[in-house]
């Protein structure tokens, strides 16, 4: 009843997880409950051997998104999945995980904010040389064409700010993943 119990509560927290990867993780734990059957261990043995079902989720889960976000070059969106699995281990990680995390995905939605600001601002230049009487249409052109390759540069330096910040980020769980593991090994 013990091995039913537990199986079944893995397989519902792994549940976000495709079902032909998440077979392939239960045989390794139905695995250990047969073998511990055949040395002679009860269920419960073999389940506390196991640990938590619990934390070996959370910890299947941190792993999986990493390697999704990994996959699909560092997706912000997945990258930040990784990052909530990562904090669902423990305090250390809403602490020294989410709040960096957090802070500089603020300063890259700032710096994406002010590309698109800037280069917006072109067309209340052309605006301003067309209708207003502060500058001439001319001027209004070439300062309009200023802003717009500004606020391309620093589009540019965005992205590869973003997709640093996400390559960094990924490195970062991947080493938190292994030091929780070796620490709990």
């Amino acid at each position: 009843m013990i091995r039913e119990q537990y199986l079944g509560q893995l397989w519902e927290l792994l549940s976000p997880v495709p079902e032909p990867l998440r077979r392939e993780w239960m045989y390794d734990y139905e695995e250990h409950f047969r073998m511990a059957a055949e040395h002679g261990r009860s269920e419960v043995e073999a389940a506390n051997e196991l640990g938590d079902p619990r934390l070996i989720a959370k910890e299947l889960m941190l792993n999986y998104r990493v390697d999704q976000a990994s996959n699909k070059s560092g997706s912000i969106t997945l990258v930040s999945r990784a990052v909530l699995a990562a904090v669902s281990l423990g305090f250390f990680n809403l602490v020294f995980v989410l709040g960096p995390y957090v802070a500089l995905l603020g300063v890259l939605v700032a710096i994406w904010a002010t590309a698109i600001g800037i280069g917006l601002s072109s067309v209340m230049a052309i605006y301003e040389g067309a209708f207003g009487g502060g500058i001439t249409l001319l001027q209004g052109t070439f300062l309009s064409m200023v802003l717009i390759a500004l606020g391309m540069l620093i589009g540019a330096g965005a992205h590869w700010l973003t997709r640093a910040f996400a390559k960094m980020t990924l490195s970062y769980l991947k080493f938190n993943s292994r030091v929780i593991r070796v620490k709990k090994g």
